[in-house]
């Protein structure tokens, strides 16, 4: 009991409403991917990022990164600003997502990505059903966000 490591667990979060979305945010922040990585499919109806998310909640232990995936649901248009798909390398780093209620239940979820650009991704939706989900137990970062 004392003395022990606790084990980091694989997240699995689900956002209904705009007021989940906010600790959704905080867990993804400083979360990096591939623009290639992000997929919207039209006929699904969703839109799905692989992301490899920087774990705050370990409380300042050793840093840890898990390969997660959000996605969201009930998607009926997507908006990108100064984000080019033709680069699928770049690595983008998620600063927040902010959900806006349009006409309720409809949303849009916008998530902001750091660099000199302020590339951003508009996700709009039927309602807000959004999933977070870990793949992966945790590992070890090789680095730490530096917000300085």
């Amino acid at each position: 009991m004392f003395g022990r490591k606790r084990e980091a667990r694989p997240l699995r979060l689900i956002a209904e409403t705009a007021d989940d979305v906010a600790p959704l945010a905080a867990l993804l922040q400083d979360a990096v991917l591939r623009v290639g990585d992000m997929a919207y499919d039209k006929a699904g109806r969703h839109v799905t990022l692989r992301l490899n998310r920087f774990c705050h909640e370990s409380g300042g232990h050793a840093p840890l990164r898990a390969p997660s995936v959000l996605r969201v649901n009930g998607v009926t248009r997507v908006r990108m600003r100064n984000l080019d798909l033709a680069k699928s390398g770049q690595v983008l780093s998620l600063l927040d997502i902010e959900a806006e209620v349009v006409d309720a239940p409809a949303c849009a979820l916008t998530l902001r990505f750091a660099g000199d650009q302020r590339p951003d991704l508009r996700i709009e939706a039927e309602c807000i059903d959004v999933l977070l989900l870990d793949l992966a137990a945790p590992r070890r970062a090789k680095s730490v966000p530096n917000h300085g």
